[in-house]
Formats: C-alpha cells, sequence, structure tokens
C-alpha cells in the first residue's frame, strides 16, 4: 500500500470515527431531553419553566449569530420562519411537556420520532408530490404497527383517558416537528442559524408567557435548575445542533438517520432505569419495530445492500 492510500484510509478512518462518536453524543443528548422534561414535569417545573430554561441559554450564546443576521434573518419567508417557530421553538416545548406531564418518557421516545417520521412523509406525498417506494412504505407501516401497539396496550401503564391525552399532544407535537423539517430545508437557513432564530424569538415569547402565568424557578432546588439549563438549553439548544451537523457531514444524513432512530431505545432505558418507569415485552417491542422502521424508511438498509 502507497503512502498516499494509506493517509487516505487513515483520513476515512478518522472522519468517520467523528461522524459516528458525533451521531452517538446527539441522539444521547435527544433522549436526555425528554427524560429530564419527564422528570421535570413530575416535580417542582411548569412547561413555562422548562420552556424559559430551554430556550434562555441559545438566546444569549447564540446572540452573536442573531445581532449579525437580525432577528429575523433576511430572505427568510414568514411563513418559513412562523412554522419553524411553532414547530421547534416555544409551542412546540410547552406540547410536548405538557405531554410529558400525562405520559412516561419511555412512551414519548418511542411516539415522537415514530410519529414524526410519518407525518413527514404524508407532509412530502401531500405538498409536494413525493412517492416513496414500496421499501420505504414498508418502514413506515413497520413504525405505526409499533405506536399501534404501545397505544393499545400501554405498557406498564393502567389504561385510562390521561394517557391518551398524553398521547394525541405528542402526535401533535410531532405533527409540528415534521412541519418545521419541510421548512427548515425550504428556508435557506444553516443549522446554528436556525437555532438562532428559534432560540431568540422562542425566549421571548416564553418571557412574555411567564410574566402572566408566573414561574417557579426561583423556588426550584438550584440543582434542578442547573441541570435543565445544562441538559435543555446548553446540550440541547447548541451542542446537539453542531454534533448533527458534524454527523451528517462525515457519515452522511443517511447515516445520521441511522444513528436517530436509536432514540426511543435510549429514552426507554432512561425511563426505566433513571425515574423507575415500569417496562416490559411489549414495550421492548414496540421500541423494536419502531427503531427497524425508522431505519428503512430512511434507506439505511437499501444503501447498504448497494
Amino acid at each position: 500500500m502507497s503512502r498516499t492510500s494509506a493517509v487516505a484510509m487513515n483520513s476515512a478512518t478518522e472522519s468517520r470515527l467523528v461522524g459516528v462518536t458525533s451521531a452517538l453524543a446527539t441522539v444521547t443528548i435527544w433522549a436526555a431531553w425528554l427524560i429530564v422534561t419527564r422528570y421535570a414535569m413530575t416535580s417542582d417545573f411548569t412547561a413555562v419553566d422548562i420552556g424559559l430554561l430551554r430556550f434562555v441559554v441559545p438566546f444569549v450564546l447564540l446572540a452573536p449569530i442573531w445581532l449579525k443576521r437580525g432577528i429575523w434573518p433576511k430572505g427568510l419567508s414568514i411563513a418559513n420562519g412562523l412554522i419553524m417557530l411553532v414547530g421547534s421553538g416555544a409551542f412546540y416545548t410547552l406540547l410536548v411537556a405538557s405531554a410529558l406531564q400525562y405520559v412516561p418518557a419511555s412512551h414519548v421516545g418511542i411516539l415522537l420520532p415514530g410519529v414524526m417520521a410519518v407525518w413527514a412523509v404524508l407532509i412530502a406525498v401531500v405538498m409536494f408530490g413525493e412517492r416513496p417506494g414500496w421499501v420505504r412504505l414498508t418502514g413506515y407501516a413497520t413504525v405505526i404497527t409499533g405506536i399501534v401497539l404501545l397505544a393499545v396496550l400501554k405498557p406498564g401503564h393502567s389504561a385510562g383517558s390521561t394517557i391518551l391525552y398524553g398521547y394525541g399532544l405528542v402526535s401533535a407535537g410531532a405533527f409540528m416537528w415534521a412541519c418545521y423539517t419541510h421548512a427548515m430545508r425550504q428556508s435557506g437557513l444553516g443549522a446554528l442559524e436556525a437555532a438562532a432564530f428559534v432560540g431568540f424569538w422562542s425566549f421571548v415569547i416564553m418571557a412574555v408567557v411567564a410574566l402572566f402565568t408566573g414561574t417557579h424557578i426561583l423556588d426550584a432546588p438550584m440543582d434542578d435548575v442547573l441541570l435543565l439549563l445544562v441538559t435543555q438549553g446548553l446540550l440541547a439548544g447548541c451542542v446537539a445542533v453542531v454534533t448533527y451537523g458534524l454527523a451528517v457531514r462525515h457519515i452522511g444524513s443517511t447515516g445520521a438517520s441511522a444513528f436517530g432512530a436509536m432514540t426511543p431505545a435510549l429514552t426507554a432505558l432512561g425511563g426505566v432505569f433513571l425515574l423507575g418507569e415500569e417496562g416490559n415485552l411489549a414495550l421492548a417491542i414496540a421500541v423494536a419495530l419502531v427503531i427497524f422502521g425508522v431505519m428503512v424508511a430512511s434507506g439505511v438498509f437499501r444503501k447498504v445492500w448497494r
């Protein structure tokens, strides 16, 4: 092997290592966001408190970006901007946080990415005329099977209207995130620019809401406040934006999506072992079906086969 080939191989190996490490960091942060939100919603915090702590960090840390680009970036349409704010900002956070008051994190970790994937393809078909092939449709059907299993059996939970209400909130949140995904692609903004835009306006919205509802942050234990600031604001609001971008750059969007499918498993494990949520075979099967379905729908197996 020539020296040039060896250097190229080492470079490719290092690049893939960076991509895999970044992808693992991203899905861990996503799972931690759900687990910590569930913990907060069952302790001293309200959804408004979580929203304030979620967006104050990107509001401050990403200030150089929104100060440079403006609080409404040039070229960003009103429609796309509003969809991005509703789909991933203050309203999305309030909705998902409210759902986690009724639904275990282990369930939300399955429902949110699974339902979002289904909503995303439905929007693409209706709005943009996409026609997914039978392989992708099989993946979505597998995701739906896992979601139905979770909803019908409600593993680890007794039947009741409150958990079904929570499922409805999660499904609405998944729809909002799917809309954000399409709007983000059309916005022309980079990942950090989008995070700065959403972070600025979401913090402003949450601050206005807090003026009317009040906040419990000052009365909450300082350790819990710091936990939310780090996991919600710093990690989910800023770090995950960078790590996911690195993952896409080094292992491609398909590879990054495949790792993203690990979120249900990590969230379920965290819910069971960290929060003491109940788990059983039905929950494990639902996790496996959603992970497999998301990976098939993302085209991972087709790429490997080729």
